[in-house]
């Protein structure tokens, strides 16, 4: 059971440790990825401020500082020589206003021309240093001024550079813009173009198949009608033969009526000879006979209207 504990002791230890390292290994990669990004950026920003000339003007503007640093140090030496310069000044001229009011024959009078002279050595040197402070301040001053010049100027130009970089980037935001607006108008109209021609290809199409219906539908009335004429003068040529045919039959049913009521004539006679009847009977009989003939050849005429119709 201890051996136990001890096992998940260490294991929870060693996963302690493991997490503990590697969340030591995430926060330097996190650093070395910040400062690669850091390092990207001041590389672009670099990289742009020399473009504009904004670099330069950063570095005319420490001069025109260094300078003006410069210039303070030494006008501030030449004051304090100036003053020293006044301070040895009267100096002398208490030692002379001194030695004025002593004899020459007193022992202080040498003392004080010792002094004096001290003082004269003192403020000959400081008037040199002053000469050479002061020279010094005017090239300082002068240096200033030019750097000053040379910032503004280099400002100027930054200005003019920034002001025609401007310019050129809108003329060419501008003549983008424009080129964009006339590609989307030029696919526009092609998509356009291509629709009207699509549609123009369809109505020439449809305007084709109604030709060709046309010329079918007039190919088929001419057959119609070519068939209509050719039909009705078949049918008129039929009908002519059968009128024909008919008119032979009609004859030929004439001449046999003709035939028949000339039996029937015949035998009539015959009959009249042969029985002898009387005036009454023989009226009775041709009537009879008659209607008979009546009746046939009303029956023939029926058939040959019939057949005519």
């Amino acid at each position: 059971m201890a051996h136990r504990i001890l096992t998940i002791r260490k294991f929870h230890f060693d996963s302690k440790n493991a997490s503990n390292k590697l969340s030591t290994e995430a926060k330097a990669s996190l650093e070395n990825l910040n400062e690669k990004l850091k390092n990207k950026v001041f590389e672009y920003m670099s990289i742009y401020e020399e473009s504009i000339g904004l670099k330069e003007i950063k570095l005319a503007q420490q001069a025109v500082l260094d300078a003006e640093k410069n210039f303070l140090v030494a006008q501030n030496e030449r004051r304090d020589l100036n003053y020293r310069i006044m301070e040895t000044q009267q100096k002398l001229r208490d030692l002379k206003n001194e030695m004025d009011r002593l004899a020459r024959s007193d022992s202080r009078y040498f003392s004080l021309f010792t002094e004096e002279h001290g003082l004269l050595q003192t403020e000959v040197k400081l008037l040199e240093d002053f000469k050479l402070k002061e020279s010094k301040e005017r090239d300082l001053f002068y240096f200033l001024s030019t750097s000053l010049r040379d910032a503004q100027e280099k400002e100027r130009i930054r200005v003019e550079r920034t002001k025609y970089l401007q310019l050129g980037l809108s003329i060419l935001c501008t003549s983008l813009g424009i080129l964009s607006a006339f590609l989307l108008s030029y696919f526009r109209n092609a998509n356009i173009r291509e629709i009207l021609t699509y549609d123009r290809e369809q109505f020439e199409n449809v305007n084709y198949v109604l030709s060709f219906l046309n010329k079918g539908q007039q190919a088929i009335s001419n057959d119609i009608n070519q068939n209509l004429k050719t039909l009705e003068s078949d049918l008129t040529k039929y009908l002519s033969q059968e009128n024909e045919n008919n008119r032979k039959v009609l004859s030929e049913n004439l001449s046999t009526l003709e035939n028949v009521i000339k039996n029937q004539n015949e035998l009539i006679v015959e009959f009249n000879e042969s029985r002898k009847i009387d005036d009454t009977n023989k009226i009775a009989i041709p009537k009879s006979v008659f209607y008979s003939v009546v009746i046939t050849s009303l029956a023939i005429l029926g058939s040959l209207v019939f057949i005519n119709k």
